[in-house]
């Protein structure tokens, strides 16, 4: 059964009040869609990325092959 629907049948439910079937048809529209959500916030690493950029330097003691 699609929403439009199921608001169709809770508009003509008996024995409820228009506040009630309009609680209902409200949850109804806001029923949360399930997914990837990106939030518009940025992370902590990206925040110090800003200002902490990393240096990375060659160790030649952590060499797993002998040099050529």
């Amino acid at each position: 059964m699609d929403k439009t629907q199921l608001a169709l049948k809770i508009q003509s439910l008996d024995g409820l009040t228009l506040e009630e079937k309009d609680a209902l048809l409200k949850l109804l529209r806001e029923t949360p869609k399930y997914g990837l959500v990106w939030e518009d916030k940025p992370e902590a690493v990206e925040e110090r990325l800003r200002d902490e950029l990393p240096v990375l330097i060659e160790d030649e003691s952590k060499r797993i092959c002998p040099p050529s």
